[in-house]
């Protein structure tokens, strides 16, 4: 069945860009002070989003995805800044796309792990940047909540990459085990 192997991707999808997304939306709500039911009332109108329904989940599951597709430049910049030189960085696995082509047992396994590390590195582009707009939104604000959110971000980025490692680590033990040289990469 073709249709199974649309699996990885939407899971991809779901993780990486939907979670980051959801957690945008959110942080973005309480910066400003708002309720989604505001938001769906002044979209859908106000007898819509007064009343529970299929479509404000749709509606909040579309707009997460819009919300992490527009992340994931930041997502990639959190992981960039966690490559630098000072972090120690281990060599990048090769063989991905290849695993996914010639064993798609073992790619689809690697592109959950990819899709962790880049839902990882997305909501700690959140919290860093809710971290940033926090004390500039006009409202008082306290230490804490600004200490936390830092700490969730470099906790978040963290997170991220040692499981960036661990997609590298599996990567290199399913493409080795499997036959893979660099030679053939293309």
């Amino acid at each position: 069945m073709d249709s199974l192997k649309l699996i990885p991707q939407v899971f991809f999808d779901l993780i990486c860009r939907v979670v980051p997304g959801a957690v945008g939306i959110l942080a973005a709500l309480l910066l400003s002070g708002t309720t989604w039911e505001s938001w769906l009332g002044a979209t859908l109108g106000e007898a819509q989003a007064t009343q529970p329904s299929l479509t404000a989940v749709l509606m909040f599951l579309a707009a997460a995805y819009v919300v992490g597709q527009l992340l994931s430049p930041l997502a990639k910049l959190v992981q960039r800044v966690g490559e630098l030189g000072f972090f120690s960085p281990r060599p990048k696995a090769e063989g991905y796309d290849w695993l996914r082509l010639h064993h798609p047992e073992a790619g689809a396994l690697c592109a959950k792990i990819r899709a962790e590390f880049t839902m990882h590195n997305g909501v700690a582009a959140v919290l860093l940047v809710s971290a940033g707009v926090y004390p500039l939104r006009g409202d008082t604000w306290r230490w804490p909540v600004l200490v936390g959110l830092v700490l969730a971000g470099l906790l978040a980025a963290i997170r991220g990459r040692t499981t960036r490692d661990t997609f590298n680590e599996t990567v290199a033990k399913f493409a080795k085990a499997a036959g893979f040289t660099s030679s053939t990469a293309s």
